[in-house]
């Protein structure tokens, strides 16, 4: 009968450890840092590396030269970033309910102790389905008081029939991107490259990626950190060669072209960088490389 006891007592304890390490490791990724008197919070959406195969325009020996496996550690990373009195989203993540991919956005903010409904403003690298999938949940406001920013070009592009009629491939974000216009409209602007889109934040021309990419640059007591979205795709590849795009790069000469341009900003005014995929924390420092090319530092 002891032993009997015991066995049971055993296989409990086994079963409600396991049920918390299950729990434990579907916890978001969440950690934070500081820019001055802002704090911001970098938060895994989710974390799935990244197959080269998105760049199959690229010498295909260059590319495994750099990630052998056929992948390169990435995530779809999401910032809360609080200044003053704001407390405001960079993208919103895909927003997936489940999968390989779910959200862990919610989560994230929740282990932070924010509540949808206090974030003030979300500020849109781009319309890309993994930056504004997670502004929906269940087809509703997920962020119900939130005032919905985004560059004029980028709204105006999803918006356009001509460019839906050029990029037929991409109708199902034509669709989402749309039915979330749509949804926040009433609390929805858009701004110019150039403008300060909330205390202490500069929107930057990162077209390339996208037609209207922006890049938000936050600065506070002389300290700074650039948020340069979709720069960079995989991190393995793309810093040691920045003339590499990946085959979802509306505008490929642009897209080149700005990865040179902010690297070389980065590395010149040593600044932080957030990347939108880059592996979590998202958040690092670039150096040029010994011969040619950048390296990344993460946090």
């Amino acid at each position: 009968m002891y032993y009997l006891i015991l066995t049971l007592f055993v296989v409990v304890m086994f079963v409600i450890l396991s049920r918390k390490n299950v729990a434990f490791a579907a916890e978001a990724q969440v950690t934070k840092f500081t820019v001055g008197k802002a704090s911001v919070w970098a938060i895994a959406d989710s974390a799935n590396d990244r197959d080269m195969s998105v760049f199959s325009g690229a010498d295909p020996q260059v590319v495994s030269q750099y990630a052998p496996s056929g992948k390169s550690p990435c995530a779809i990373m999401v910032f809360l970033v609080k200044v003053e009195d704001e407390l405001i989203l960079i993208d919103a993540g895909m927003g997936a309910p489940s999968g390989e991919r779910a959200s862990r956005l919610h989560d994230g903010l929740k282990q932070i102790g924010v509540t949808p409904e206090q974030i003030t403003k979300i500020l849109l690298t781009h319309m890309n389905i993994d930056h504004i999938g997670g502004l929906l949940w269940n087809d509703k406001k997920a962020f119900p008081t939130a005032r919905l920013l985004s560059v004029k070009a980028e709204y105006d592009f999803w918006l356009d029939e001509k460019s839906a009629e050029l990029h037929p491939s991409r109708k199902p974000n034509f669709d989402l991107a749309r039915k979330i216009l749509e949804i926040y409209s009433s609390n929805s602007e858009t701004f110019e490259f150039g403008a300060m889109v909330a205390p202490g934040i500069l929107a930057i021309d990162a077209r390339g990626h996208t037609p209207g990419q922006a890049a938000f640059l936050l600065e506070s007591e002389g300290e700074k950190l650039l948020f340069w979205a979709d720069i960079i795709h995989a991190a393995a590849l793309q810093f040691p060669r920045p003339d590499i795009n990946a085959h979802f790069d509306i505008i490929p000469e642009l897209a080149a072209s700005a990865r040179v341009r902010f690297m070389e900003m980065a590395v010149n005014e040593k600044l932080q960088v957030a990347g939108s995929h880059h592996p979590f924390p998202g958040i690092g420092m670039v150096e040029k490389g010994e011969s040619s090319g950048y390296v990344y530092i993460s946090r």
